[in-house]
């Protein structure tokens, strides 16, 4: 489907209006720096940063680099829900069956054990989720962050798993890699900064 066909948005004096179709748009006499909104996106942008309008309406295309951190206490929110999900799960998945089929002797056993695998559980979320088209996992699209590469890019698997498997180095340091993050303008953390990664968030939030 081509872009002409699309819904627009733009933020004029500080409001969104729209929906607006190409041929309003292309009458609005629009600068590179006005933030507009494609219908089939989430979030809004400037105009320069958008390929296809650029070429559309001869505006010269500027990507722009991440200028919006989510701030650590957003971080930690989002991880706090992600934290609940999984030990909803555990408690759906595991605990209960335990509960209804285990003998009396071997349940703490089987839900030490079934504990145990949350944080394999909680990795693996982490890594697939954070690389995938949600940029994120459950707590962090809930808050409207998301992980991306230095550039804004979404990151590959590669660098999902290198950036979940450097935050031991935030565990071992008693959490010192990670508090870090609140004095850094970025609010970058070891495990971001090892794996090139930035945590964002919408410019309009």
């Amino acid at each position: 489907m081509s872009i002409k066909g699309s819904q627009f948005f733009v933020v004029v004096h500080g409001k969104p209006l729209g929906p607006l179709s190409f041929q309003e748009l292309e009458k609005m006499e629009l600068k590179s720096s006005d933030f507009i909104k494609i219908s089939e996106l989430k979030d809004f942008k400037e105009l320069r940063e958008i390929p296809e309008l650029c070429e559309l309406l001869s505006i010269t295309h500027e990507p722009t680099l991440p200028q919006y951190f989510a701030t650590m206490d957003l971080r930690l929110l989002a991880w706090a829900i992600d934290s609940l999900i999984v030990f909803a799960l555990f408690c759906i998945f595991i605990f209960v069956p335990v509960l209804i089929f285990a003998n009396a002797d071997s349940r703490i056993q089987w839900t030490l054990i079934g504990l145990l695998s949350v944080f394999p559980i909680h990795f693996i979320m982490n890594v697939f989720m954070e690389c995938s088209v949600r940029q994120g996992t459950f707590g962090k699209s809930i808050l409207k962050v998301k992980v991306c590469d230095v550039e804004g890019l979404r990151i590959t698997l590669g660098r999902s798993f290198l950036r979940n498997s450097c935050k031991i180095l935030g565990f071992l340091s008693l959490g010192i890699g990670f508090f870090v993050g609140f004095f850094d303008r970025k609010q970058q953390c070891w495990h971001d900064k090892l794996a090139r990664t930035l945590v964002i968030k919408g410019r309009l939030l």
